[in-house]
């Protein structure tokens, strides 16, 4: 498999803060469902918005399929997240004022291509499995659904990498299962690749691979050369 995105000697440091990512060296190849694990401030986060253009690295540079990132001016680097990639958040991030449907086509819009390169609405919102959804707004549905509408949005636009920062840090067991289950289905359906962030070692089980992340380094990062289903996890 080809290597998709890759982070290359990455340091972060805030203002008056102690450094957060300490040299972080990571290749993620496409069509896979990578989980990044660590506790709070391990940096996991602040590495995947530096990997997904939302952060700028004090050092180290990020490539997409050869191209560096990092070196993109404002308005350059604004088309490549458009184009490329998608981005998942633990606290949903949805128009309140806006539908379902609303919510959704904003995601398709961001994209300025033809519609065949696009998911097909239908077919996508079934498959999340919120077509009876659509006309509601955001304050009338349960957290797992405003979750699968933020997966709709993120993924009408057919990013090659997908971004989930905490995506299931607000749910339950039982829709946490949903989502990680079907973001799976995503990458195997569409090749969506996926880069899933979170504390939580169940989701682990599931995943291609796994890296562990402490006090801004990498610690491990293994092969899962035998992935359980979403709906096996066992929450403990």
């Amino acid at each position: 498999m080809k290597t998709i995105i890759k982070a290359e000697g990455i340091y972060k440091t805030f203002q008056d803060e102690e450094e957060i990512l300490k040299g972080v060296q990571l290749e993620v190849e496409e069509n896979t469902f990578t989980v990044i694990l660590g506790p709070s401030g391990s940096g996991k986060s602040t590495l995947l918005n530096i990997m997904s253009g939302m952060l700028k690295p004090t050092a180290g540079r990020v490539w997409f399929r050869g191209e560096e990132v990092t070196s993109l001016r404002e308005n350059d680097l604004a088309k490549w997240k458009r184009n490329h990639i998608g981005n998942i958040f633990q606290n949903y991030l949805l128009l309140e004022n806006l539908t379902v449907r609303e919510n959704i086509e904003i995601g398709k819009r961001q994209k300025p291509t033809a519609d065949e390169e696009n998911l097909d609405f239908d077919e996508l919102v079934k498959m999340l499995q919120i077509e009876d959804l659509l006309d509601k707004f955001p304050g009338q549905l349960s957290g797992g659904q405003q979750q699968r509408v933020a997966i709709a949005r993120a993924v009408i636009k057919k990013p090659e990498v997908l971004f989930c920062d905490e995506a299931t840090g607000a749910l339950d067991e039982e829709n946490s299962k949903k989502v990680v289950g079907l973001l799976h289905e995503l990458k195997k359906r569409y090749g969506i690749t996926i880069l899933f962030i979170t504390h939580n070692h169940q989701i682990s089980y599931t995943a291609d691979r796994v890296i562990t992340i402490k006090n801004g380094q990498i610690s491990h990062d293994y092969i899962n050369e035998s992935p359980i289903e979403a709906k096996d996890m066992v929450w403990e």
